[in-house]
């Protein structure tokens, strides 16, 4: 018995590895297939190979005079064998529509076309169908173990009738856990966002890595994860739908033509669409809005760029690294914070006269002769019997110093 037990279970192994064995055209065909056979296999084989034992258990237990076989035909012998062959079945079907329902969704993720390029799903429906996968496990876990729980003999009626109660109080009590999963359902239903996506939402921003049914996990550029209950998600913020824009504020000087600057603005962005690395980004000539507004010190022209979602941050930098160095090579002035002191002409074109106080500066000026050569003004000022001009010597004293 025991040398037929282990034959048999030898030639167990050999079948399932036989019929497990998956060809490089499958695998290529479906990535993921030798993965999910490898998950699933040693249970399989625990099960085919605990049948054998219990087989050949009773069968020496009926060599060595015990009736066993006997007792599997009595009543109390087949209720136990009748319930231990359904347990195995129900949980056999159970991870088989576990593995049916994963292997679909997988496939679909993960399918390519004819020509073997990989098919690119939306954000939605790469957020939504692992959220069903979840789902659905966590479904056929329950109701696999209700079933069981029921074999085995425990009344599952009171059970249920007590979860419905429990599940009634916790509704009550976690109300914040309720809306949670109802906000939750309704942005993943309307396709607010997806992961994958920038958004701005309960006052943080970031990466969207995660959503489940509860939360969402953000990722900041610094690298900061934030989880955000959908209970807090008030006004949400996509920064990356369909496609993105980048706009800027170019401030010129007021001297500069901004025609011209349109134009170089424009040229600049033509050449990025010709590079490579850029043009694939892009997805439009450079949309101008024109003179926007008038600053203290810069006259602002606004214009944005289209790209693909999550790029216009680094096609923006690029631009604007591009624009530093055109604006320095034809001399347009990108003009900083500054004041210019402006006292007014008359109607005859003369300024006003602007009265300065000068001390005695002969330190100061020595100092300057030894370091920068001497000019007609320090020339004249260092020569004998010069004197410096003060405040009451008059106006043409004061209009000389000024």
């Amino acid at each position: 018995m025991l040398l037929l037990a282990r034959l048999v279970a030898a030639i167990v192994r050999q079948l399932l590895e036989r019929g497990f064995a998956i060809s490089p055209e499958v695998k290529q065909r479906y990535p993921g297939i030798e993965e999910r056979a490898n998950r699933f296999l040693p249970v399989l084989r625990y099960i085919l190979l605990g049948t054998v034992y219990a087989i050949t258990l009773l069968a020496l237990l009926q060599v060595w005079g015990v009736d066993s076989f006997g007792w599997v035909a009595s009543d109390s012998g087949r209720v136990f064998v009748g319930g231990a062959a359904k347990i195995v079945m129900v949980l056999l079907v159970a991870l088989v529509c576990w593995a049916m329902l994963s292997a679909a969704i997988e496939r679909y993720l993960n399918s390519a076309d004819m020509d073997g390029n990989m098919i690119q799903r939306s954000q939605r429906v790469r957020t939504l169908l692992p959220l069903m996968q979840k789902t659905a496990f966590v479904g056929i876990t329950i109701i696999a173990g209700l079933i069981v729980l029921s074999e085995i003999g425990i009344d599952i009626g009171p059970l249920l009738a007590g979860a419905g109660i429990i599940g009634l109080a916790v509704g009550f009590g976690a109300q914040t856990l309720v809306k949670d999963i109802i906000t939750g359902i309704f942005i993943l239903v309307e396709n607010q966002f997806s992961v994958g996506d920038v958004v701005n939402v309960g006052g943080n921003g970031g990466l969207v890595e995660g959503i489940s049914i509860r939360t969402i996990r953000l990722r900041a550029y610094d690298g900061t994860v934030f989880t955000v209950p959908f209970s807090e998600v008030g006004t949400t913020a996509n920064l990356t739908k369909e496609f993105s824009y980048y706009v800027a504020d170019v401030g010129v000087a007021y001297r500069e033509d901004t025609d011209q600057v349109v134009e170089v603005l424009r040229a600049i962005l033509d050449e990025m669409i010709a590079d490579p690395a850029y043009g694939s980004k892009i997805l439009g000539p450079l949309d101008v809005a024109g003179v926007d507004k008038f600053d203290d010190s810069a006259v602002i022209v606004k214009v944005r760029i289209k790209t693909l979602p999550i790029q216009q941050w680094g096609v923006g930098r690029e631009f604007n690294r591009r624009m530093k160095k055109k604006f320095d090579e034809l001399g347009i002035e990108i003009p900083f914070p500054h004041r210019t002191i402006y006292f007014g002409v008359d109607k005859s074109g003369g300024a006003p006269p602007a009265r300065i106080e000068v001390d005695d500066r002969s330190r100061t000026l020595a100092a300057a002769q030894e370091v920068l050569p001497p000019t007609d003004a320090t020339a004249a000022a260092s020569a004998p019997g010069a004197d410096a001009p003060n405040a009451k010597d008059g106006p043409d004293t004061e209009q000389a110093s000024r």
